[in-house]
């Protein structure tokens, strides 16, 4: 079974995301939420996360992002990190294509995929 951690601030996304995997027993994902950005690290640890969500709404949310992942490749951690971000921001897009191309994160996804998409990524990882 593949335990998930989900980040964001977002309560209502991650009760979305949490009952539409839990919803698919079959695909064999253990899911975690925490709405809080600074105990990621800490979450990855507690909850033996295989994966990593991180939702980024916007730029602050991005530089939570970067720091959480170098914190995570600088102690080679081993967890795979997936962004889910808004396609409408380029500021956003860019560095999250950047942060792929040099290893920082494995994947990222956009809000308006759909959830078939999200689960095949998440499989894929």
């Amino acid at each position: 079974m593949k335990s998930i951690l989900f980040i964001s601030a977002n309560r209502i996304l991650g009760q979305g995301l949490s009952a539409a995997i839990l919803s698919k027993p079959e695909i064999g994902f253990q899911w975690t939420a925490q709405l809080n950005y600074s105990q990621a690290v800490v979450g990855v640890d507690i909850f033996h996360a295989d994966l990593m969500i991180m939702d980024v709404v916007d730029q602050t949310d991005m530089e939570h992002a970067v720091e959480i992942c170098q914190s995570l490749r600088h102690d080679n951690r081993v967890i795979k990190i997936l962004l889910l971000v808004r396609p409408e921001q380029a500021a956003i897009r860019s560095q999250s294509v950047d942060a792929q191309n040099t290893g920082l994160i494995d994947s990222f996804v956009f809000y308006d995929s759909s959830l078939t998409y999200l689960l095949a990524k998440l499989k894929a990882l």
